[in-house]
């Protein structure tokens, strides 16, 4: 096979070819900020392909590698690479993936949607100490805190 001359990483080549169907909104979909807008994929493009490929048993290593199948790829995960995305501004998209990592796992799909939507309830009630009704922090039970509140304030 011939040697990856371009250096590239595969999901490079895959995300060159996808953008030119991304469909970005016109605000964040957290603050509603019109600058600096990114587009955020809940799965990770990178364990996609890396998934796809040992599955399917294909070898991406090289340039001509990955242009051969990555038509392919792009069909078969639709939905996570046009759907399941959010518009986020640099600043909140910088902030989900200081948390999840710059390639987040699969398994924190549903954190980082949880974690959006939150941030989007916090910034639509203008309340800077907003929790959600349900989340608390796991320390706070020994911190002696209801709610985000200390008791003894």
């Amino acid at each position: 096979m011939a040697i990856n001359t371009n250096k590239r990483i595969p999901v490079k080549w895959v995300r060159d070819k996808a953008k030119s169907a991304y469909e970005k909104k016109a605000k964040c979909y957290i603050c509603g900020s019109t600058s600096e807008l990114e587009l955020h994929h809940l799965h990770s493009i990178t364990w996609l392909l890396e998934s796809w490929a040992n599955k399917n048993n294909i070898d991406i290593s090289t340039d001509e590698a990955i242009l051969a199948v990555r038509d392919s790829f792009i069909s078969s995960h639709y939905t996570e690479i046009y759907e399941l995305v959010y518009t986020l501004c640099n600043r909140h998209h910088v902030q989900l993936h200081g948390i999840y990592g710059k390639s987040p796992s699969p398994s924190s799909v549903s954190k980082q949607k949880r974690w959006i939507e939150l941030q989007c309830e916090k910034h639509t009630s203008g309340d800077s100490n907003f929790r959600g009704s349900s989340y608390t922090s796991y320390f706070s039970q020994f911190l002696g805190e209801i709610d985000g509140t200390r008791k003894d304030s």
